[in-house]
């Protein structure tokens, strides 16, 4: 695809996907790529990997190549393949997401470097992001999660990476849907804004989000796809209660859960998730009870 395709096909829902591990501990191959073909041709605007969902921090930066490569052989266009390439430096950033565009990447996440998090102000992160657009060659997209970060960025802050060259677009994972609306008031016309948090989700559609990358559409794809559909075609009734049937997954899984919760609800819906890599553990035998029975809540009465 060409720069200008890829940016327009930054919208609708793209899934984080899961990393599963083998029983060594090592990235599986079959269960990995089964996972996203499943997931795939049922709408999904396409795929991200080495996301907060596919456990990027505990991924060596080989392991994030590799996984690259993998996705490359079944995302086929138009379908984009988005790869988390932010690390705590900035040449380490712009070398790794150079690797990921030469792997196949269509666009890179860049999550922004918080270690020195009281360092890093607006000139700070504006710096950064410049010198990462000008180092690769596929467009960037800034990913803030301040939850995990602990870094806020302003709205103002956000406006200026938004005219910054190659930087075509947020993801903003914070679930606060009255920040969200500050963004939108200052980001450039066209910056492609995704939200996060399935919460929010058709609400952002409606003040102008042009999608989400969204854990959920791990082991529940339809779902999540339907709202973004039912809110193409202007129809609020479905698309709210499809957001409805999404609230209870995020309340009852990924919030209190994380990934490990993901990765049993993706086992509970017939895909591989398996056990979260050290230090994360699994999630004990009552809070799988309890997913499933968020899983049951979120389907009943659906057809199937």
């Amino acid at each position: 695809m060409t720069r200008n395709e890829i940016i327009k096909n930054l919208e609708g829902v793209i899934c984080p996907i899961a990393t599963p591990f083998n029983r060594r501990g090592e990235v599986d191959k079959g269960q990995f790529l089964e996972n996203i073909s499943k997931i795939l041709g049922i709408g999904l605007a396409g795929i991200l990997v080495a996301g907060s969902t596919g456990e990027a921090p505990y991924l060596a930066e080989d392991e994030r190549l590799r996984l690259v490569e993998l996705a490359r052989e079944v995302v086929k266009p138009p379908e984009i393949l988005l790869a988390g390439t932010g690390l705590e430096g900035t040449a380490a950033t712009i070398k790794l997401s150079r690797e990921a565009v030469a792997r196949g990447a269509d666009a890179l996440l860049v999550l922004t470097p918080n270690y020195f998090k009281a360092r890093m102000d607006s000139d700070a992160l504006v710096a950064h992001y410049r010198a990462v657009g000008a180092g690769v060659k596929r467009p960037v997209m800034v990913y803030s999660i301040p939850q995990f970060t602990g870094l806020d960025v302003d709205p103002a802050t956000i406006g200026k990476l938004s005219r910054l060259p190659n930087v075509v677009g947020l993801k903003e994972s914070s679930g606060n849907m009255d920040f969200l609306r500050a963004i939108l008031s200052k980001v450039r016309p066209g910056f492609r804004v995704m939200v996060g948090a399935a919460s929010i989700f058709y609400e952002a559609l409606s003040e102008g989000a042009v999608g989400a990358v969204l854990g959920l559409a791990n082991f529940a794809p339809s779902l999540c796809v339907g709202v973004y559909e039912a809110y193409l075609h202007e129809n609020a009734g479905q698309a709210r209660d499809l957001q409805q049937r999404l609230l209870p997954l995020g309340q009852k899984i990924s919030v209190p859960f994380g990934v490990a919760g993901v990765k049993v609800a993706l086992d509970l819906c017939g895909y591989h998730g398996g056990i979260p890599r050290l230090p994360l553990l699994p999630v004990s035998a009552k809070a799988k009870k309890q997913i499933a029975a968020a899983l049951h809540q979120a389907n009943a009465g659906l057809a199937v």
